[in-house]
């Protein structure tokens, strides 16, 4: 009986459980809402959704150390952080690039020069007793003794020269050579024997000074053909501006303080611009007023009358026209080597240098002076002030119009010491 009320009790509950799950009403989300102000708040508890399980993904094995003895290769990296403070990616800014700053020029040290010489207009140049033009570059020897030096100076009265550039070497020859010029009635134009990477400090006005004790005027040419490769054969054989504008530039303040006229000597237009820069650059244009050039004016085996370009006994006036074009006028000019070499045949346009040639061409410079009618019909100028063809005597240069190897020029010789005596007329004078 015990049994049938256990099973009985049993059988009653199981029929009550399925009937409580039989009207249970369904769960559904319900979106949240307020309250009503004027009522009681309901209490819904809110739906959480659950937090997704981050799952690690698998990371890659490391790279195995390399054993020490085997090269590896490391890129160079970055460390730095590359994201900005927003997140976003932070490309590294450039590294400025420094701007390139001109190197400085030094500025010159400026030309100190006395003020009390006057510049010089064209008439008030010293010029010789019974100017005509006629020169002649006196010898390649900057020592000639007593003798050479008498022998020269007859073959200049020979052939009535009132003009001479003269190399010389030192002091002494000036001392010995200076009273015979000034005893012929001869104005040289002295010629230092110096390359154009030598100083001559103290010198120049030393020799202004004696050539002044004699009574001449100090015609003094600054060095020579500076842009010339031969005249830098025994300093490296290349001409260098910088080893050579400063001497330049002290000479010239030396001898313009000296009382001396200054005389440059280029045959490269170039260079006497550069040149003539940097004397204004030292403010030094005034010695321009007591200024004088040396121009080279050699023909080749172009006749007199070839006026094309530089390389004819006309080529003078291109640096004439330079001085005009930059300054509006043209200082004195002495043509301190130039005329013709026999055999000379650069220009296959034009026969041959001949003898007859040589004294022909010759003596038709000189006349120049005599009609004052350049050889291609120009007037002659004013500023022209001498002719001096290279070379009165040497021994080893076929040049030379005495004692070479190459045999004296006899036939020029006689032609120009045959010329009628005359007086040159400046364009004053008339």
């Amino acid at each position: 009986m015990r049994h049938v009320w256990a099973l009985t009790f049993l059988v009653v509950l199981a029929l009550g459980t399925l009937a409580c799950q039989a009207t249970a009403t369904p769960t559904t989300e319900t979106p949240l809402e307020l309250a009503e102000t004027t009522g009681e708040a309901t209490s819904i508890p809110p739906t959480i959704t659950p937090v997704p399980t981050i799952t690690p993904s698998p990371m890659s094995p490391p790279t195995p150390l390399a054993e020490s003895d085997t090269e590896v290769y490391l890129p160079l990296v970055n460390t730095e952080s590359t994201r900005d403070a927003t997140g976003s990616e932070a490309y590294p800014a450039p590294e400025p690039t420094p701007t390139r700053r001109p190197k400085p020029t030094p500025t010159p040290e400026l030309l100190t020069l006395r003020t009390d010489l006057p510049a010089l207009s064209l008439p008030e140049w010293p010029r010789p007793v019974n100017d005509n033009g006629m020169c002649i570059h006196l010898s390649r020897n900057p020592y000639p003794s007593p003798e050479e030096m008498d022998r020269d100076i007859a073959r200049l009265q020979a052939m009535k020269m009132r003009w001479a550039l003269v190399l010389y070497a030192d002091e002494n020859i000036l001392h010995m050579a200076a009273p015979k010029f000034a005893a012929a009635g001869i104005i040289p134009v002295w010629r230092k024997m110096l390359r154009p990477y030598e100083a001559y400090e103290g010198g120049w006005a030393r020799d202004v000074q004696i050539v002044q004790q004699y009574g001449l005027p100090p015609y003094f040419q600054i060095y020579n053909e500076p842009s010339l490769d031969q005249e830098w054969y025994e300093h490296g054989g290349k001409p260098e501006w910088d080893d050579f504008i400063g001497n330049l530039m002290d000479a010239t303040e030396e001898v313009y303080n000296a009382g001396g006229f200054v005389g440059w000597q280029f045959i490269n237009q170039e260079w006497l611009d550069r040149a003539l820069d940097e004397l204004e650059r030292r403010g030094g244009q005034q010695v321009l007023g007591r200024f004088f050039f040396v121009a080279h004016s050699y023909g080749n085996n172009h006749p007199p009358e070839y006026d094309l370009d530089i390389h004819s006994v006309l080529g003078w006036r291109f640096f004439a026209q330079q001085f005009q074009d930059r300054y509006g006028f043209v200082p004195p000019i002495i043509v301190g080597e130039g005329g013709w070499r026999i055999g000379n045949d650069q220009d296959a346009h034009y026969p041959p240098i001949d003898a007859n040639m040589h004294r022909d061409y010759h003596v038709e410079v000189f006349r120049w002076f005599q009609t004052g009618v350049l050889s291609n019909g120009e007037p002659l100028p004013d500023y022209l002030f001498a002719f001096c063809p290279w070379l009165l005597s040497a021994p080893m240069d076929d040049s030379a119009w005495f004692d070479s190897y190459a045999g004296d020029r006899l036939m020029t010789f006689e032609a120009v010491k045959n010329m009628p005596a005359f007086v040159r007329k400046f364009s004053w004078e008339k």
